[in-house]
């Protein structure tokens, strides 16, 4: 691995993003894109340098008394070649106001019984948004949207909050609920 997830994870969570963009390279082959918190459960999102591909990771960590835990994640490849230019242009294909929901990952946050049914889950989903979306509204925090027009959404309740997408002056553009599979643009 390129990276350590649990201390890059906390520092994201701690710091927020970078001021600039980070470019991958041989010698740098991470890069945080997203971090959400809600409540005690937390979601980071890194993009890393593979072998002729990119990996999109997400990490959820717990709250505890002595700081964040790193419960787990998931993540995939690009499938092929891949380059930044790519990653940049991705949220200029979308309407002005829409979104692509591209995936997200799930981790049980502590047993409640030795059947699934009775634990407690963190989940996740990772969010792309169309060029006019400067905010997004989760569940009442107020996020910016960074130039890339990526975010990760976290959650630890049943269902998952609603994400009010917004221009520059506050306007509502589309609304979207993070554990729905689809793309478009929702009022």
């Amino acid at each position: 691995m390129a990276y350590d997830a649990r201390s890059e994870s906390q520092r994201l969570i701690r710091e927020g993003l970078p001021d600039r963009p980070v470019r991958l390279s041989r010698r740098h082959r991470f890069a945080p894109v997203s971090v959400d918190v809600a409540s005690d459960a937390a979601a980071t999102w890194f993009v890393r340098r593979g072998v002729g591909c990119f990996w999109d990771e997400i990490h959820l960590l717990v709250r505890e008394p002595v700081g964040w835990r790193l419960l787990g994640g998931g993540g995939g490849s690009s499938g092929g070649p891949w380059s930044t230019d790519e990653f940049d242009r991705a949220r200029g294909g979308l309407p002005a106001g829409g979104f692509e929901l591209t995936g997200g990952s799930s981790v049980v946050r502590d047993k409640g019984s030795w059947l699934p049914l009775g634990s407690r889950w963190i989940r996740s989903s990772m969010l792309l948004v169309g060029p006019s979306v400067a905010e997004a509204v989760i569940a009442g925090r107020h996020r910016p949207v960074p130039y890339h027009g990526r975010l990760v959404v976290v959650w630890s309740s049943r269902r998952p909050p609603l994400v009010s997408l917004r221009d520059g002056v506050g306007s509502e553009l589309s609304t979207v609920a993070p554990g729905d599979t689809y793309r478009g643009r929702r009022s």
